[in-house]
């Protein structure tokens, strides 16, 4: 049986083409493959959070891999850094469950923006871009805020529309910081569309190079409009630096039941925050959501306590699917810490629509 193994992964971007691997040039993830392909004498794909274009530098990327190779984790990491160029170096390997998916199960990513405000630096040229004018910092602070929300990012990537008509994402924050003459912009979401950090970033720096006003970025959303950002920031002053996953209990093909995420509509009894630190420190009780796994329509609650682990299921044409993950489910709550004893109900429960 084969057995899944969670990597992190830093690198610095400058000599590669990006993340994925390619026809025509070096990328980061076919020398891995390559890595992993000597050591276990056989082809081995690795997927990740997602993919990095070219120049652009990561801290913590998150990959898997199945094999069948008897090799626990720490030699996976050994062997791997040993033959890794010194510019792709392997910071973690855990062995997970195969519900574990590094593209699939992202609760959040940060990247971060470098810009040195200072004279041209060789020491930080490849991690930060070297702005040869002065910059505004609070204008860029101000119209910042435009960005962070749920928006149509539509004007601030480059997927046509054609092969992604829904480019409707939410930025969680994006926080400045600065340590001496680096300048930090950091940005967090769910997910981002390709080249959308890298056109946010050149759109404030337009800002607080006074080309234009902060309001600007609102017209620039509003207008959602291809042609209408045409910059980059140069790549190299992007660092994909953290990715965050939520935890899944039980999936099949059809249904899910995982973690509440900051889009779901969450219990009254409950936080957001409140939900994550009692499912990362194994507090009870405590309630998960049931989704369609495409879609991620929610289709019922599951709750669980010391005495009962309820699944109440919203839905009667998925029921059938949650009865299918009872095995899973029973051992998730045992990996809980849950008492074998502990009994598990799953039941059909029609909606209220406020029908007489």
């Amino acid at each position: 049986m084969k057995r899944r193994f969670r990597c992190t992964v830093a690198y610095c971007g400058g000599a590669y083409d990006g993340w994925q691997s390619q026809r025509n040039g070096r990328s980061v993830q076919e020398q891995i493959e390559e890595i992993l392909h000597g050591i276990a004498h056989t082809k081995i794909n690795i997927t990740a959070s997602g993919r990095t274009d070219a120049g652009v530098s990561a801290r913590a990327q998150v990959f898997h891999f199945d094999t069948d190779m008897e090799l626990t984790a720490r030699k996976w990491m050994g062997a791997m850094n040993s033959k890794l160029p010194k510019d792709i170096h392997i910071m973690d390997v855990e062995e997970t469950d195969r519900l574990f998916h590094a593209r699939f199960n992202v609760r959040k990513k940060q990247y971060a923006y470098r810009i040195n405000l200072g004279p041209y630096d060789v020491f930080t040229k490849d991690i930060a871009y070297q702005c040869p004018v002065s910059l505004d910092v609070e204008k860029m602070k101000e119209a910042s805020r435009y960005l962070i929300g749920t928006h149509d990012f539509t004007s601030f990537n480059s997927n046509p529309l054609s092969e992604t008509p829904d480019q409707v994402r939410t930025v969680n924050d994006i926080v400045f910081s600065q340590d001496g003459n680096i300048l930090t912009m950091t940005f967090t979401g769910k997910g981002f569309l390709r080249y959308m950090v890298r056109m946010m970033s050149a759109a404030l720096i337009e800002v607080g190079r006074g080309k234009m006003e902060p309001e600007g970025i609102m017209k620039m959303l509003e207008a959602r409009s291809k042609t209408i950002a045409r910059k980059n920031a140069p790549a190299n002053g992007l660092t994909l630096e953290k990715v965050e996953y939520f935890e899944i209990c039980a999936m099949n093909e059809e249904v899910m039941i995982r973690e509440f995420l900051d889009t779901d509509v969450i219990p009254e009894v409950y936080t957001q925050a409140q939900l994550q630190s009692d499912v990362k420190e194994r507090k009870l009780p405590v309630s998960f959501i049931m989704t369609e796994r495409k879609s991620q329509k929610q289709l019922g609650i599951f709750r669980m306590s010391e005495e009962i682990c309820t699944l109440q299921v919203t839905s009667e044409e998925y029921y059938e699917a949650s009865l299918d993950l009872r095995d899973q489910i029973a051992e998730y709550m045992q990996k809980y810490g849950l008492s074998e004893e502990t009994e598990l109900k799953i039941e059909l429960i029609k909606e209220d629509r406020g029908e007489e």
